[in-house]
């Protein structure tokens, strides 16, 4: 195989290694979102009420409403603690960044030291280094919720998650 079909094949193996991390980082955002607002969700109401039943604990004739109340809060106290929906939102959000890097350095090393200079021993090279990279990510990161991919698939494929310099180019 000649020099130039093997810089062809691998600009798209850093293509692929580019969509598989964007995929991922969009995927992990849209994770950290939803987790972030599940933790706001029973969060708050944990507060509110926890406050609520304190505050009124001492008024004659509201015995009802202040164990109600408690027992809500203790309910939604619990759910924080057993899904733990701050430290979900913080693991896909970690993630996310991480396969952000990811792309972005396929996305350089594709269209800048590629196209060029293209020492092929170098672009190999550091091509096998991002795969073992991606990986390792795919290997050590929470899964994405498929609600989470789908969003995210939706996006890209809309063109949402392009740079304005791209669409640009595009044209």
């Amino acid at each position: 195989m000649d020099s130039q079909e093997l810089i062809g094949k691998l600009a798209k193996e850093y293509r692929r290694v580019e969509e598989d991390a964007e995929h991922s980082f969009k995927g992990h955002y849209n994770a950290a979102d939803d987790w972030s607002k599940v933790n706001l969700a029973l969060g708050l109401p944990s507060a509110v009420l926890g406050a609520v039943a304190g505050g009124v604990s001492a008024a004659d004739g509201y015995q009802t409403a202040i164990t109600a109340a408690a027992l809500l809060a203790s309910a939604l106290v619990t759910c924080l603690t057993f899904l733990k929906p701050g430290e979900r939102a913080d693991s896909h959000k970690n993630a996310a960044h991480l396969y952000q890097a990811l792309r972005n350095s396929a996305r350089i090393l594709r269209e800048i030291d590629l196209e060029n200079e293209p020492d092929l021993a170098y672009a190999r090279s550091r091509l096998a280094a991002l795969t073992d990279k991606r990986d390792d990510l795919n290997a050590s990161m929470p899964s994405i919720p498929r609600r989470a991919y789908e969003k995210a698939k939706k996006d890209i494929d809309s063109g949402r998650a392009q740079y304005a310099v791209d669409k640009e180019r595009l044209k």
